[in-house]
């Protein structure tokens, strides 16, 4: 066979090797035995000696072992058995993060494994504790939401140890510097877009936003907003923007004023709960939400409880959780394995706070 022949021969058996080790992470065979090696051939579309060379290759990894006249058995490895603990760290369990933490939880469970949940209610030093909590606890794994300095920057100090379990990050790992970490994050400036788009849909070119102070999320709906502006023809810079590490009714009321002064007709807000306060600040000025003033919130926690339910873009929360644990169980899998880094783009959910820009203004 040439050198053309042998390179296909290779890729098939490589395939074929990816395939066993995504089944057996995901627990396809829960018996513990993978199917003959006459049923892979079928399944799979390939020769009895990919099959065989594939095997081997879990073999050496020591993912799976022969039994003499018996047949081939997922080895009894933190990767591979059920019921392996997985430690799971996360800031809050009141915002945002129990959408998560429920995505973890139930992919966790298909998976016959365990969850070991700690709160660090955005300390970074309980957050240094609670990973070496569950690395001694016997965790095989790490899914962790760490805790970020004002600059954006992560505290290295609540990184496990190198020679530690694997982690996988949740809602984190923008690329400015560059990272290694395995990650899978919201696209945040792409819910900024969607929400751009639907105010220009409706006629809206005076746009503004308001935000709470957030070093994570707060910067990437700006670049978003920006980028979405500019390419409609409009300036970059929304009309209004106010950043705030903590809103109040007072806050939302100045904010409202600027709107009105401005001839501003719509507004997205990063969060809810910042939409909520501008929209009782309306009220009290006798403007009109969405018929004089329209309102986006972001993250879509409470949105649909605000006096006029919120239009909002809605981070997908419960799947974040569930692809870290698919990215954690492939590794857990194959170590040697390409690092994965993911990217889900938000919903976008109308409800009643936006509608036609005003003629008048």
């Amino acid at each position: 066979m040439g050198p053309a022949g042998s390179a296909a021969r290779g890729r098939k058996t490589r395939h074929l090797a990816d395939e066993l080790r995504r089944g057996i992470a995901e627990l396809r065979w829960p018996a513990g035995r993978l199917p003959t090696e006459q049923q892979l051939v079928r399944d799979q579309g390939v020769s009895l000696n990919t099959v065989r060379r594939a095997v081997d290759l879990l073999v050496q990894e020591g993912l799976v072992y022969r039994r003499q006249g018996s047949g081939t058995y997922v080895s009894d490895t933190p990767a591979t058995r059920t019921g392996y603990a997985v430690g799971v760290v996360v800031p809050s369990l009141t915002y945002y993060y129990p959408r998560v933490v429920a995505g973890i939880e139930g992919e966790l469970a298909r998976r016959g494994c365990r969850m070991l949940l700690r709160s660090t209610d955005w300390d970074a030093a309980r957050e240094r504790q609670a990973v070496d909590e569950l690395v001694a606890a016997g965790a095989a794994g790490l899914v962790l939401v760490p805790t970020l300095d004002d600059d954006g920057s992560r505290p290295r100090n609540a990184d496990p140890a190198p020679l530690g379990p694997p982690a996988v990050l949740v809602e984190r790992g923008t690329h400015i510097p560059p990272t290694l970490d395995e990650f899978v994050r919201s696209h945040h400036a792409a819910g900024a877009l969607l929400a751009v788009e639907h105010l220009l849909g409706l006629g809206h070119t005076r746009i503004g936003y308001l935000e709470r102070t957030a070093p994570h999320t707060a910067p990437q709906i700006r670049s978003g907003l920006a980028a979405a502006l500019e390419r409609a023809g409009l300036p970059a810079d929304p009309v209004i923007t106010a950043s705030l590490p903590r809103w109040t009714a007072r806050d939302a009321d100045a904010a409202v004023g600027r709107a009105v002064e401005s001839g501003v007709t719509a507004v997205i807000c990063f969060a809810d709960h910042e939409a909520t306060l501008l929209v009782a600040a309306a009220r009290r000025r006798r403007v009109r939400v969405p018929e004089d003033l329209s309102v986006i919130g972001y993250d879509d926690e409470i949105a649909d409880l605000c006096e006029v339910p919120l239009t909002a873009v809605s981070p997908p929360k419960k799947e974040l959780g569930e692809r870290a644990v698919d990215i954690l169980a492939a590794r857990l899998a194959d170590p040697e394995a390409p690092r994965r880094q993911e990217t889900l783009v938000p919903r976008f959910v109308v409800r009643e706070s936006t509608g036609p820009a005003p003629r008048s203004r």
